[in-house]
């Protein structure tokens, strides 16, 4: 079917780019993870966590709502400090994606053996008063490096309690791209991934648990990839987190991998409607929801050499429209907006 619409916020302009003067963050910045927070309490609360001035505070705690924005950063690498480790560092923003402060220091770098080589890609749902960061920890190996999915929580997502790899067969391998379902009251836990290796590698699965740091079990394969004729290899991966729905359905946003005859990838967004109490979860999807169009998503940092990509870890409703900052070519972050008369043509 025909995909909703997608405005690019800002004129197609950057919302977050490298800062020269943050050596963590002096390189890129990249894939986003958000949360929307609109209670005034949860407000209160992160506002004292950032220790800001009594300004800036009061500013902050007059805004309708605070879009809290994790993304990943790399910096230069230098004689003293490899810098070029992913980090997360933290930006508030308005509900509708206009910096408001963004933090002097990361709120989270790589410490353990799990993650030595980086913290990666957050994916963020609340559940209760507490939220919970789903993310790759990049991990050096004797034989070759690992990637794993990794649990973390926090109360003012600032300051984060690191919990280590989940528990479950599934973290045996090579595996990424984790993200919790916004969950239903007396439903029991759901979480989609993307395993790097065996069987039906590279394709969205899906696991459940009755318990966040219990043990997860898989459920096989939520998501296969469709082909494309314009791609030699083509391959499926999470995005946000699925996103609940007034009608109890939930709005899943992922992305596309492709790879042409020559060897150069584009990496695209879809967009699916799904039930998880259907034999079929999947009731619908279109893609490309988003292509790599404008400069700002085409080209990357010439060192890195990453080009045609747009990839987003986050979304989220806002007075009925979808608003979700996205990453373009590893570099920097976007915004784009999906109004909810799309949405609701696309749910129907």
């Amino acid at each position: 079917m025909t995909p909703p619409k997608v405005e690019r916020l800002h004129g197609g302009l950057p919302l977050i780019e490298k800062i020269d003067s943050h050596p963590w963050e002096n390189k890129v910045t990249f894939n986003p993870a958000c949360v929307l927070v609109e209670d005034q309490a949860m407000k209160q609360t992160i506002v004292q966590a950032l220790a800001v001035d009594e300004q800036t505070r009061k500013r902050l705690m007059e805004e309708r709502g605070l879009a809290m924005l994790l993304y990943r950063a790399q910096g230069k690498k230098t004689p003293e400090k490899d810098h070029t480790r992913s980090v997360l560092g933290l930006a508030v923003c308005t509900p509708d994606l206009r910096v408001l402060i963004r933090l002097e220091k990361p709120v989270m770098i790589p410490e353990d053996e799990h993650e030595d080589l980086g913290v990666e890609d957050p994916r963020i749902t609340r559940i209760g008063n507490r939220f919970i960061m789903i993310y790759a920890g990049y991990a050096s190996g004797r034989d070759r490096n690992r990637v794993r999915i990794m649990i973390a929580s926090s109360e003012d997502l600032v300051h984060w309690q690191k919990h280590g790899p989940l528990s479950g067969e599934f973290n045996s391998r090579d595996n990424k791209n984790g993200m919790l379902f916004e969950p239903v009251r007396g439903k029991r836990l759901l979480m989609l991934h993307r395993p790097m290796e065996g069987e039906n590698a590279m394709r969205v699965h899906w696991a459940e648990s009755d318990t966040l740091f219990g043990e997860w079990k898989t459920r096989g394969l939520f998501m296969d990839w469709i082909p494309n004729p314009r791609f030699k290899d083509v391959w499926v991966g999470g995005g946000a987190p699925p996103m609940l729905r007034a009608d109890g359905r939930y709005l899943v946003l992922y992305h596309i991998g492709n790879r042409d005859a020559n060897g150069n990838r584009e990496y695209d967004l879809g967009i699916a409607l799904c039930d998880p109490e259907k034999p079929d979860p999947v009731l619908r999807r279109a893609e490309p929801l988003m292509r790599p169009t404008t400069p700002q998503e085409t080209m990357g940092d010439a060192d890195l050499g990453v080009n045609n990509v747009v990839f987003v870890c986050g979304a989220y409703f806002w007075e009925g429209d979808l608003y979700f900052p996205y990453q373009g070519s590893d570099t920097r972050i976007l915004a784009a907006r999906i109004p909810k008369s799309e949405l609701d043509l696309f749910a129907s």
